[in-house]
C-alpha cells in the first residue's frame, strides 16, 4: 500500500496532467504537420486540419479547386480535419461535393459507401483493405482513427489484418490508434473489439507507447485488465524508460495502479484447448488452406454462424474448407458454438474440425469437459471465438444446470469471467431458467453490473431481463 505522501500525489498531479496529455487525442501519434503546398490550397488545408469551418468555406468559394488539395503527405483537407476530430467540418466537404476514398471512408465510418468501394470480394480484396494510406495506415487503422466501436468487424469481414504496421516503426497499430480516441468509451469499445478478434497486444516498438502505456495514462482500468489477461507485457518500457504502472501514478490513476499493482491476481486468458484434438480425442491438424483464398474461407467461417445448408454445401466441394479461419482468428466451428448453432457444430466436428473446451460445455458434454479440465486445470480461463468467456457457453447451450455448476467447482469466477463488464448473468437474464440466474448470483455474480456487449452505454442485468420472476428476484437481490 502506498503512503499517504504518494496518495495525495495522486490527487495533485492526475487531473492537470490527464487534461495536458490528452487534447487533442485525436494528434497524438498521427502527424499532422507536413501541410504545405503553396497559395489557397495550404490555407485550405491548413483550415481544415484547424476546424476553421467559416474560413474553408470561404476559401472554396474563392477557389473550389482546393477540395481535391493534398498536403504533402498526401492527405486531403476532409482527411486532415476528421484525424483532428473535426468531424462537422468533414461533412461540409463532403455536402460541398469531396468524395472520399476508400480508406477516407472508414475513418468516417460511412459503411455504406465503405461498402460501395470494396466490391464484390476477391483474391485482391486483402491487398486493397490493408494497404497503407497518406493519411496513416490501413484501412483498420483508418476506422480505429475514426471511433469505429463494434464496427470495426467491418474491416475483418473484409480481410482486414489487425495487427498491420503499414509503415513499420514509424507507424502506429489499430489497437494504439484506438486507445487514442478522444471519447474514452469509445476508445474502449473499439480496443476491446479488436483485442477479442486476433490483434496482438504487444506491437512491434513504433512512434506511439505501448498499448498498456496508454491505457494506463488514460486510467481505463477495462483496458488495463483486458490487455493483462491477453499477454500483454507488464514489465515493458516505452521509448522514455517508463513502465505502465510508472504512468497510472504520473497521472494520478490510483485504482489502475494498484490493478497494474496486483496483475498477478488476473487470470490469463487460456487457449490449449483451441486446436488440441477432434471430437474422437485424436490430436487434431490443420491442413494446407494456403490454396483457399482468404475471402472464402471467411465466407464459410460467416455461414457458419447459422446458415448450415450453405456450409455444408461448401464442404462438399471442398472438405478443407471446414478447418476455414478468419482474419479474427475464428473459425469455422467456433462461429457455430458461440451462436448456439449445435447442428452446426456436429457437422463441422464429423468433418474433422478442432473440438475445444468451449464447444464441448456448449454441447453439454460431461465427459470431454472433465477430461479437458484434469489435463490442464488452467483451461477454466479458456475462451471462445471474440472473447467469449467459458461460463457464458451454458448459458448460449442451454446445458443442464449441472454444468455451470462443474466449472464453477473447477474454479471459474463470475466476476472475472466478463468482458467490458458483461458476465455470465448477463447472458442468462435473456434467455435462462431462475435457477442458473440463482446460482450465478450465489457464485458471486453482482447484480448491478454493467454490461457494454450489448450496448454501448451499458446495461444492468435488470435491464436486459424481460422475465418478471426473474426481474422480481433481481430486485430482490439488490438490482437498480
Amino acid at each position: 500500500m502506498r503512503d499517504m505522501k504518494t496518495r495525495r500525489n495522486f490527487i495533485r498531479i492526475g487531473a492537470a496532467a490527464t487534461a495536458l496529455a490528452y487534447t487533442p487525442l485525436f494528434l497524438q501519434g498521427n502527424n499532422l504537420l507536413p501541410i504545405k503546398s503553396g497559395g489557397y490550397n495550404q490555407a485550405f488545408l491548413t483550415a481544415c486540419a484547424k476546424g476553421q469551418l467559416e474560413k474553408v468555406k470561404q476559401l472554396l468559394q474563392e477557389n473550389s479547386a482546393s477540395l481535391a488539395a493534398k498536403d504533402e503527405a498526401g492527405r486531403s483537407g476532409f482527411a486532415l480535419a476528421l484525424l483532428a476530430g473535426h468531424r462537422p467540418l468533414g461533412q461540409y466537404l463532403k455536402e460541398a461535393g469531396y468524395e472520399t476514398d476508400l480508406h477516407e471512408s472508414a475513418l468516417d465510418l460511412d459503411w455504406e459507401r465503405f461498402e460501395l468501394l470494396v466490391g464484390e470480394a476477391t483474391e485482391e480484396t486483402p491487398d486493397q483493405i490493408n494497404a497503407d494510406h497518406p493519411l496513416g495506415g490501413s484501412t483498420m487503422w483508418a476506422a480505429a482513427a475514426g471511433g469505429a466501436g463494434t464496427n470495426i468487424w467491418r474491416i475483418y469481414a473484409k480481410s482486414g489484418d489487425p495487427n498491420l504496421l503499414a509503415r513499420g516503426n514509424k507507424g502506429s497499430s489499430p489497437l494504439q490508434k484506438a486507445l487514442r480516441f478522444s471519447d474514452l468509451n469509445t476508445a474502449e469499445l473499439t480496443a476491446a473489439s479488436l483485442l477479442s478478434n486476433n490483434t496482438d497486444p504487444n506491437p512491434i516498438p513504433n512512434i506511439d507507447k505501448p498499448p498498456l502505456h496508454i491505457a494506463a495514462e488514460r486510467g481505463s482500468i477495462e483496458m488495463v485488465e483486458m490487455l493483462i489477461r491477453l499477454g500483454a507485457a507488464v514489465d515493458s518500457r516505452d521509448s522514455d524508460g517508463k513502465r505502465a504502472i510508472q504512468l497510472a501514478e504520473a497521472f494520478g490513476h490510483q485504482a489502475t495502479w494498484e490493478l497494474l499493482n496486483n496483475h498477478k491476481d488476473i487470470p490469463r486468458t487460456c487457449r490449449t484447448s483451441r486446436a488440441a484434438y477432434t471430437a474422437d480425442g485424436s490430436a487434431y491438424e490443420l491442413p494446407d488452406l494456403s490454396a483457399i483464398p482468404l475471402y472464402k474461407q471467411l465466407r464459410l467461417v460467416g455461414q457458419a454462424h447459422g446458415n448450415l445448408e450453405a456450409v455444408q454445401k461448401a464442404v462438399a466441394a471442398d472438405p478443407r474448407i471446414t478447418h476455414a479461419v478468419a482474419t479474427t482468428s475464428e473459425k469455422a466451428v467456433e462461429a457455430a458454438a458461440h451462436t448456439g448453432r449445435k447442428k452446426l457444430v456436429e457437422f463441422l466436428l464429423k468433418n474433422g474440425a478442432p473440438y475445444s473446451l468451449p464447444t464441448a460445455v456448449l454441447l453439454n458434454d460431461f465427459t470431454t469437459v472433465k477430461r479437458l479440465l484434469d489435463e490442464d486445470p488452467n483451461r477454466i480461463e479458456e475462451r471462445g471465438a471474440h472473447d467469449f468467456a467459458l461460463l457464458w457457453y451454458p448459458v448460449i447451450g442451454q446445458c443442464d444446470l449441472e454444468m455451470t455448476q462443474l466449472l464453477l467447482d473447477r474454479g471459474a469466477k463470475v466476476e472475472q469471467q466478463h468482458f467490458l463488464g458483461t458476465t455470465a448473468l448477463h447472458f442468462a437474464c435473456r434467455r435462462s431458467p431462475i435457477e442458473l440466474i440463482e446460482l450465478l448470483i450465489e457464485n458471486g455474480a453482482d447484480v448491478n453490473r454493467v454490461s457494454r456487449k450489448f450496448k454501448a452505454e451499458g446495461l444492468t442485468p435488470l435491464q436486459i431481463a424481460r422475465d418478471e420472476k426473474v426481474i422480481a428476484y433481481l430486485r430482490s437481490k439488490g438490482a437498480k
